[in-house]
């Protein structure tokens, strides 16, 4: 759906910057390494917090429905 990648070798361990921003709970701690995944993408709005806001570069977000919403001919 929205999250097109997330590249958990960009993730900065102990970051949470997505797992506090995402309004939808859609990041969640990866117990093992403490890192964020991605639990829940089929919740994802496609705002873009996470995207703009990750340190490490590690979300990429499709905006394909974004697009459609704003631009749909």
């Amino acid at each position: 759906m929205g999250i097109k990648s997330f590249d958990q070798n960009l993730c900065i361990n102990g970051c949470r910057i997505c797992i506090d921003d995402c309004p939808t709970d859609v990041f969640a701690p990866e117990p093992a390494t403490g890192k964020a995944k991605a639990a829940y993408p089929e919740d994802c709005w496609e705002c873009l917090l996470c995207e703009e806001e990750c340190p490490g570069k590690a979300i990429k977000i499709s905006l394909a429905a974004v697009r459609k919403l704003y631009y749909p001919f």
